[in-house]
């Protein structure tokens, strides 16, 4: 599987690609690190809309998202399985979609071989020990976030946006959304302040998860820690 993903790679400004197969827990993928999550969720995502046409009766075997810094092209592989490519915003996406589309037979059979290892590995395995069920606990009230005034409106809104162009620099075209989504979970911690740049700074810098990488983002964002 993985020359497959080379040789999608080696188009112009594909950055990477990732199959998701529902239910296996291992990783077919050649992008960065922090693009993992994002394209698993994305792969979450185009799962359940590929399925959609067994309620609605409309066929989805292709999706093509497009973000500011980033186009991801998602092709259905076979009923739980998919093909996710992110590629920067410039690609040459009907060459991108003709050399997927022209892989997937060979996908398929890659897929297949996957699953068949996966059974063989988890037949080898000792019985799970029990689980015992732990205490349900009160889930915390979520503070309400205003995205929207913090990346564009506020008072952090220039600082945003350079923390942002400053991670798409770094990372790529995904950067929007690694900036938005961490953005988000740092505003739920406390309160949207310059005093706490550098812990938004962290966390950023725990997604890039690239130490050359973080490097690179945080000389670009020093003069606003």
């Amino acid at each position: 599987m993985n020359e497959i993903l080379h040789e999608i790679k080696l188009l112009p400004s594909v950055v990477g690609s990732y199959v998701h197969i529902n239910g296996l827990k291992e990783i077919h993928s050649d992008l960065p690190k922090v693009f993992l999550g994002k394209a698993e969720q994305i792969g979450l995502s185009a799962d359940r809309l590929f399925k959609a046409k067994d309620t609605s009766g409309i066929e989805i075997n292709n999706l093509e998202i497009k973000f500011d810094e980033s186009l991801v092209l998602a092709k259905q592989i076979d009923e739980a399985a998919s093909l996710i490519t992110i590629c920067e915003s410039g690609a040459n996406f009907p060459l991108v979609n003709m050399t997927t589309s022209m892989l997937i037979s060979e996908l398929k059979v890659a897929v297949d071989n996957a699953r068949k290892g996966a059974s063989s590995s988890a037949a080898n395995l000792p019985p799970a020990a029990p689980k015992v069920a732990a205490a349900p606990k009160a889930s915390p009230t979520a503070k309400a976030v205003n995205l929207g005034e913090i990346m564009h409106t506020g008072p952090l809104a220039k600082t945003m946006n350079e923390f942002q162009n400053a991670l798409t620099l770094a990372i790529g075209p995904i950067g929007e959304m690694v900036m938005t989504e961490t953005v988000e979970k740092w505003a739920k911690k406390g309160e949207c302040s310059d005093s706490r740049l550098s812990e938004l700074c962290d966390m950023l810098c725990a997604e890039i998860d690239d130490q050359e990488l973080e490097t690179e983002f945080k000389g670009k964002i020093k003069e606003f820690m």
